[in-house]
């Protein structure tokens, strides 16, 4: 087989497992079954879990509640400057699009400091 055949049949190996990629991304409903929701202990949903890029999470909550992605600095203090995404649709699908550290609360009255925080890894 000539020389350049084997390149081209090794980058299009390449391409499609690159591709394949987002066949294999996982979506996570926030809180399982109990949905995003004051009072409930994220961090301990998020144990034993790994989110990579292209997976997706998926935040189901009543009326009245909604989803921001916010800085570090907003995670902590519970204020939703400039949020990186937001969305009070009460099934909000969220995907993720970067390596590094995701922060998300809920902006309604209280529900930041009632547990409607979030702070995931993306490896």
């Amino acid at each position: 087989m000539p020389r350049s055949a084997i390149k081209i049949i090794f980058a299009a190996v390449i391409a499609v497992l690159c591709c394949a990629r987002r066949g294999w991304a996982t979506q996570y409903t926030v809180g399982d079954r109990l949905g995003w929701v004051p009072n409930h202990d994220y961090t301990r949903w998020i144990n034993g879990r790994t989110f990579a890029v292209g997976d997706v999470l998926i935040f189901m909550y009543e009326k009245g509640h909604d989803v921001a992605e916010v800085s570090q600095d907003g995670w902590f203090e519970c204020r939703a400057e400039n949020p990186l995404f937001y969305s009070k649709n009460m099934d909000s699908y969220v995907p993720l699009e970067r390596v590094g550290e995701h922060y998300f609360i809920s902006t309604g009255p209280g529900d930041c400091h009632a547990g409607m925080n979030l702070k995931i890894n993306v490896a």
